[in-house]
């Protein structure tokens, strides 16, 4: 790793390659950071880059610096940028205090906080210091869940701190089409301030430690978020079963219901995966301790019968019983933890603390049957109180952002250990590198408008897995909630159930539920890509197109690669360079236009197709059992030379680390006369491999074609509207003849 090292006063200057289109600049004391300490951040490449007069080359972007300005200079492929280490630090401090409120947000109780709490404050503000990044009018994203109405970040100001309801899940990372990134690697609550008090600049002012920040060159966002969580680390591939739905049981429902309310999505076609319990489950009222238990007058788990592997829980248990009928289960957690001494612990520190590992008691409960746990935000993101110190020495004003991280760290590394298999896990909080650990809700905001914004602005800074809580009662929540990367149907408070919410909201919810389900291959499939790549499975517009129209929508965005999302609009644009297939009507547009919305009755917002996608779908099962599909049936818009790969693994195992997975390429050619498919064989392997699979297609054709021909033979086809079904069987290559 190459490394230039220089001074700017009584500071010093490192600058170093860290991987291809990476830089890492720090200026300061250069203390190890604690995402480096506690082994977050991925480790840098050992070979590469090259030195350069007075910086550092690496791939496209070189970075130098200007002793004589005090300034770092970056050049990437597209771009030249500078930035400067501050000097009238006073008027930065003074202007961000009052666009921050001091960095101090309101206090808002949640729900939950029934212990009586300090929430005093202390002088946090100790070596304050900013850099500033000169701009060219770019448009900037990013910075997670900082925005609730727009995608583009310029022209405000924003609070670098985990605040409940209001930012659950701020990430310190902005990008641009301008062809770079920039990540903040501090964990100190901050500000920054994106060209509102200079519309050339974006400054960065930091209360306290290092000026610590990677600079990441790419050609494309897509580009830019594979750098970036080259070291944050990729987001979490979750288990396949896990991007099934996940129904919450009320708050007071004990065994019985719970197992009535399972055998009511069975009895009724209803797929679903996971039922989570809400805090009634545990004996005591949100319990925050590591000795909690069971509320047996609930859920009568017998102490003499538990056992001590996760993989043979008691038969008679009613965890046991759903898991027979595909049914994983899901508990509620909240917490207050102390996270750093088990890190410290773990970073060589062999201090005995007296704080017990916060996953050892949570063993227990998954020996007896939990597959998954839902980390309420409680005290770990709430308001802080300033004064408090952590077992590795450090205060709430550094610690209090980067808890969340650690938090769902031991989640992930535990579970991990414990099952041998993918964890599951989702929590309201994050900061930096939360995603390659765990999936995340957008809090508790229900499903409207705010959490969707939410939810692209966090996938554009590549966190992922995030869901929301839909409302059954809602069919605009209904339809985007199917179309996330992962589902759930909240019912803590009351009757939410499907067949409680009336025969037309039951039969719209049945519709979309079984859609999911059909879909399973390209969600999984485009799951995989994003684990491999950083691209979210929700990508707001902007991550895939150029036109002006769509880069600041938070009313439609792209589920994978081919499918047009919009949500809370009676308008969607369709960009241009593609035909787009509205999925409800068969009708089809020519991009670069905004089309009114006349949905039918029982849907509840936009679906349209890019034209050239094909889709790997299947038959709808009741659960994701994660075994390898036997046929594929694979839907086709044609349009000139496309092309889809189908990324597939055994779903739940850790081999996927190790590349075992496969790799499946199909083709379409059209002309004016003829629909030309070709499946390739294969590629790759994984444990639980069909030997042998089939392939049906069901191929958009508003007009009848004359002849099908399927390995040179003529074939049967039906009709299905404005498509034709035919199977393909083994062959590889099918003609339609128009």
């Amino acid at each position: 790793m190459k490394l230039f090292t220089s001074s700017l006063g009584s500071k010093k200057v490192e600058i170093s390659a860290y991987s291809e289109n990476i830089v890492r600049v720090r200026i300061g004391a250069l203390a190890p950071s604690l995402f480096d300490r506690y082994g977050i951040y991925s480790r840098p490449d050992k070979d590469c880059g090259m030195d350069i007069e007075n910086g550092i080359r690496v791939g496209k972007l070189s970075v130098v610096y200007d002793e004589d300005e005090g300034k770092i200079i970056f050049v990437s492929s597209k771009c030249r940028r500078e930035i400067y280490v501050g000097k009238n630090v006073d008027d930065v401090r003074a202007y961000m205090d009052e666009k921050l409120g001091g960095l101090r947000p309101e206090y808002r109780q949640i729900i939950g906080d029934e212990a009586k709490r300090n929430y005093g404050t202390i002088d946090f503000v100790k070596d304050p210091k900013y850099f500033e990044i000169t701009t060219d009018g770019e448009k900037f994203y990013g910075l997670g869940e900082s925005n609730d109405d727009r995608l583009i970040l310029n022209g405000k100001t924003y609070l670098q701190r985990v605040v409940y309801q209001r930012c659950e899940i701020p990430i310190p990372f902005i990008m641009t089409k301008a062809g770079y990134g920039i990540l903040c690697n501090s964990t100190f609550w901050h500000g920054v301030d994106v060209c509102e008090r200079d519309a050339n600049k974006v400054v960065w002012y930091l209360p306290d430690g290092d000026i610590d920040f990677f600079i990441f060159a790419g050609a494309t966002l897509g580009d830019i978020l594979e750098r970036f969580t080259r070291v944050t680390g990729r987001p979490m591939l979750m288990p396949k079963w896990a991007h099934g739905l996940t129904f919450t049981e009320q708050y007071y429902a004990d065994q019985f219901e719970v197992m009535h309310t399972a055998e009511k999505f069975r009895a009724l076609g209803l797929p679903c995966d996971m039922i989570s319990l809400e805090p009634g489950w545990m004996a005591k009222r949100y319990d925050f301790s590591v000795d909690k238990k069971w509320n047996t007058e609930r859920f009568f788990i017998n102490d003499w019968a538990r056992k001590d592997n996760p993989h043979e829980a008691h038969s008679g248990f009613f965890l046991s019983a759903l898991k027979r009928y595909g049914f994983k289960v899901q508990l509620w957690l909240c917490c207050q933890h102390d996270f750093t001494a088990h890190e410290e612990n773990l970073a060589g520190n062999d201090t005995d603390f007296g704080i017990p590992a916060w996953f050892d008691h949570l063993k227990a409960f998954q020996n007896d049957g939990a597959r998954s746990f839902k980390v309420d935000p409680c005290h770990v993101c709430d308001s802080a109180d300033e004064g408090r110190v952590y077992a590795n020495g450090r205060g709430e004003p550094e610690m209090h952002n980067l808890m969340q991280t650690l938090c769902v760290k031991e989640m992930y590394q535990g579970a991990r250990e414990h099952l041998g298999i993918r964890p599951m896990h989702h929590f309201c909080g994050g900061y930096t590198s939360t995603g390659a650990y765990s999936a995340a809700t957008t809090g508790d905001n229900g499903g409207r408008q705010k959490s969707m914004a939410w939810m692209l602005n966090l996938g554009i800074s590549a966190f992922s897995n995030v869901s929301c809580d839909m409302n059954v009662h809602d069919k605009f929540t209904i339809h985007y909630g199917f179309f996330m990367a992962w589902c759930q149907l909240n019912a803590w408070s009351g009757f939410e159930h499907p067949w409680w919410a009336g025969d037309e909201m039951q039969a719209l919810f049945t519709y979309y539920d079984k859609l999911r389900y059909r879909l399973m291959p390209y969600i999984y499939s485009t799951a995989i890509n994003c684990n491999l790549t950083g691209m979210p499975i929700c990508r707001a517009m902007p991550l895939m197109f150029d036109d002006e129209e769509c880069e600041n929508t938070v009313t439609q965005y792209m589920f994978g690669d081919s499918m047009l999302v919009g949500a809370f609009s009676d308008t969607v644009y369709l960009p241009r360079g593609y035909k787009w297939i509205d999925y409800w009507t068969g009708k089809s547009y020519e991009g670069g236009q905004t089309v009114s919305l006349d949905l039918p009755s029982d849907r509840g917002g936009a679906l349209f197709i890019k034209s050239g996608a094909i889709i790997p779908t299947e038959e709808p099962k009741n659960f994701v059992d994660c075994k390898d599909a036997k046929n594929i049936t694979l839907e086709v818009y044609p349009d000139g030379l496309s092309s889809a790969t189908l990324l597939e693994d055994d779903g739940i195992t850790l081999d996927y680390e190790n590349g075992r997975r496969t790799a499946t390429h199909a083709v379409c050619s059209c002309s004016d006369k003829t629909y030309i498919i070709m499946i390739g064989d294969r590629e790759g392997g994984f444990d639980g491999m069909t030997d042998e699979r089939t392939y049906s297609v069901r191929l958009y054709a508003p007009h009848s074609p004359k002849s099908v021909f399927v390995g040179g033979k003529r074939a049967q086809f039906t009709r299905d509207g404005n498509y034709i079904v035919f199977d393909m069987g083994k062959e590889t290559e099918a003609n339609v003849n128009i």
